[in-house]
């Protein structure tokens, strides 16, 4: 507690740095908070984030929610037992045949033989 009203002398000094003036509000704040405590119940801390609701439930109950809030988000079937893709063409590539190589001509225009071993 002296902690705390020393941070605040500090801040309310003629001199006192923006940075003394922020602590001596957040001392304030909480001097405030333990002041409107209720006895016997927790101090809750300021600016503290709310517990998720999520909190104390098992998994297998968080799972089952989440589960019946996305069903309950799709659609109603129109008597179809499984939904069915939208038809559309399949991937269709045409295939080139690769290029040949000319082959090399000799001497008198043709392209040359070879012969044969026996």
């Amino acid at each position: 507690m002296e902690e705390l009203i020393e941070t605040i002398r500090a801040a309310v000094a003629s001199d006192a740095t923006a940075e003394q003036k922020t602590r001596g509000a957040e001392a304030c704040r909480a001097l405030a908070t333990a002041l409107n405590a209720e006895p016997g119940k927790p101090i809750a801390a300021p600016n503290a984030p709310m517990p998720h609701p999520f909190a104390g439930m098992p998994l297998g109950q968080v799972l089952d929610l989440v589960i019946a809030k996305l069903s309950a988000a799709l659609p109603a079937e129109n008597g179809k037992a499984t939904p069915h893709p939208p038809s559309r063409g399949g991937l269709r590539i045409q295939f080139v045949p690769a290029p040949t190589r000319p082959r090399p001509l000799g001497a008198s225009g043709r392209a040359p033989t070879f012969k044969r071993k026996p």
